[in-house]
C-alpha cells in the first residue's frame, strides 16, 4: 500500500532523515564525512602541527592556541552535526636566515613524510610572500605555510602555519556548541 511517503518530510523516519542528510553532505563534499568524536580529531591536529614545527626546525616563539572544532560552511554552516578542525599558529622571533632554511626543510620533509605539495611559489599578494599548500592523501588534512618576511609598517618577519582537517560527522549526542 502506498500511502504517499516518499521518506522525506513528517512521514520520514529518523533513520531515513539521517541517511537523507548523509548522502547529501556526500553529494556537496565529494566524500563520506567519517563518524568521529571532537576530541580525538582535535588531538590529530594539535599532533600534525608538532610534527611540522619539528620538520621546520625552528628555534622561536610559538603563538600558543590549539585545534579547534568550527563548522564545516559546505553542508552544516549552523556548526550542528558536521565540523572540521583547524589549528592556525605562527613562529616569530626566530633567527635570521632561519626562515628559508624552515622552508626548504619542510620542502625535504613533507614528502618524506606521505604529504604532497600542491602549491610552492609565492602567494597571490602584493608582498608576493612564500608559500608551500600540502595535503595527506590518506588523512585528507591540508596544510598552508606562509614565511611572511615582507611585511608593511615595523611588523616583524614570520612564519603563520594553518592545518586543517575535512569534514567530519559528529557522533549522535554530541552538543557541537559546547553550551
Amino acid at each position: 500500500m502506498n500511502d504517499g511517503n516518499t521518506g522525506s518530510g513528517a512521514g520520514a523516519s529518523s533513520d531515513d532523515k539521517i541517511a537523507h542528510e548523509q548522502s547529501e553532505a556526500r553529494d556537496k563534499l565529494g566524500y563520506e564525512p567519517e563518524v568521529r568524536a571532537v576530541a580525538p580529531a582535535e588531538e590529530e591536529v594539535n599532533k600534525i602541527s608538532s610534527r611540522v614545527l619539528e620538520w621546520m626546525a625552528l628555534q622561536g616563539k610559538v603563538s600558543e592556541p590549539g585545534a579547534a572544532a568550527g563548522s564545516c560552511d559546505a553542508v552544516d554552516p549552523e556548526f550542528s552535526k558536521y565540523y572540521t578542525v583547524n589549528h592556525p599558529w605562527s613562529v616569530y622571533d626566530v633567527q635570521k636566515g632561519s626562515f628559508a632554511k624552515a622552508m626548504e626543510n619542510l620542502r625535504e620533509e613533507l614528502p618524506r613524510n606521505g604529504w604532497k605539495i600542491t602549491k610552492d611559489g609565492k602567494m597571490n599578494t602584493k608582498a608576493g610572500n612564500p608559500e608551500i599548500v600540502a595535503v595527506h592523501p590518506k588523512t585528507h588534512h591540508t596544510l598552508a605555510v606562509q614565511w611572511l618576511k615582507n611585511r608593511s609598517g615595523d611588523l616583524k618577519e614570520m612564519i603563520s602555519v594553518d592545518v586543517d582537517s575535512r569534514c567530519y560527522l559528529a557522533p549522535k549526542g554530541t552538543d557541537l556548541s559546547g553550551d
